[in-house]
């Protein structure tokens, strides 16, 4: 019996990680910060399993950050391609909010909010 779990654990603990090298596509949108802009992207901004961030979402957000005094500045960037909303908040962090223009839901393969630095 004993011999039984520690088969099905093995075979277990393949299967996960089997699952886990998975080829996941690049973020193109993460990509697109580093090579478009003057910032790098050091974190994403909320979590890696939630889809992308829709620009009403994102302005919501940004009205409750000037609401409670979080925000310290907020500017755009666009290119022909690529419109980023930036925002500055008071304990130094940056986070950006990144939109291709001509297909705008799930076009990054994954988040589209990340915390950035200046490069």
């Amino acid at each position: 019996m004993r011999v039984f779990f520690v088969v099905l654990c093995l075979l277990s603990e393949t299967f996960v990680h089997a699952a886990e090298s998975e080829i996941k596509p690049e973020n193109l949108c993460a990509k697109a910060v580093d090579q478009k802009t003057d910032y790098k992207v050091s974190g994403i901004y909320g979590s890696s399993l939630e889809s992308e961030w829709h620009p009403a979402a994102a302005y919501v957000l940004l009205r409750e950050m000037k609401r409670f005094k979080v925000l310290q500045r907020e500017f755009q960037q666009k290119t022909t391609m690529w419109r980023f909303e930036f925002a500055e908040m008071v304990g130094g962090k940056t986070v950006v909010f990144v939109y291709h223009l001509q297909i705008q839901t799930a076009f990054c393969a994954g988040p589209n909010a990340f915390f950035v630095l200046k490069k």
